[in-house]
């Protein structure tokens, strides 16, 4: 069968500094959901941790468009949703979808890869009508 695969890095405190020089860039990468998310626990908005949890979901977007071979998909069309165990789940315009992602953070930096099937996704900008 074949996979598809993205990866992606990003500098924690390079996103938090955009975020902090542009603060509606916030609203304009992540859902509501990817938000509350980032807070979980009483985590300041403005912590370290919440802008790690932030990039690592930044990276899952990126992994996914990658994955996807789109470039085009909207930031709010990939989500970062936790499973009730705790463990990353992706979603495209709100559907489940069956590729895996890990996310992962420290030194500095967060990561993000996706795997999975080829072939039984599209993306929300594919067009079937475009030749």
């Amino acid at each position: 069968m074949a996979m598809v695969t993205g990866c992606d890095l990003v500098d924690i405190s390079r996103l938090a500094a955009a975020i902090r020089r542009r603060p509606g860039l916030r609203e304009r990468v992540f859902t509501g959901a990817e938000l509350v998310d980032a807070h979980r626990g009483g985590v300041d908005p403005d912590s370290e941790v919440a802008y790690a949890r932030l990039a690592a979901r930044f990276a899952a977007k990126e992994a996914t468009r990658k994955a996807l071979r789109d470039l085009r998909l909207p930031f709010h069309a990939v989500e970062v949703r936790c499973a009730p165990d705790g463990a990353p789940q992706l979603y495209l315009d709100g559907a489940p979808t069956s590729l895996a992602c890990s996310l992962s953070h420290d030194g500095g930096v967060a990561m993000a890869v996706v795997v999975g099937p080829a072939g039984d996704l599209t993306s929300p900008t594919d067009d079937p009508t475009t030749p």
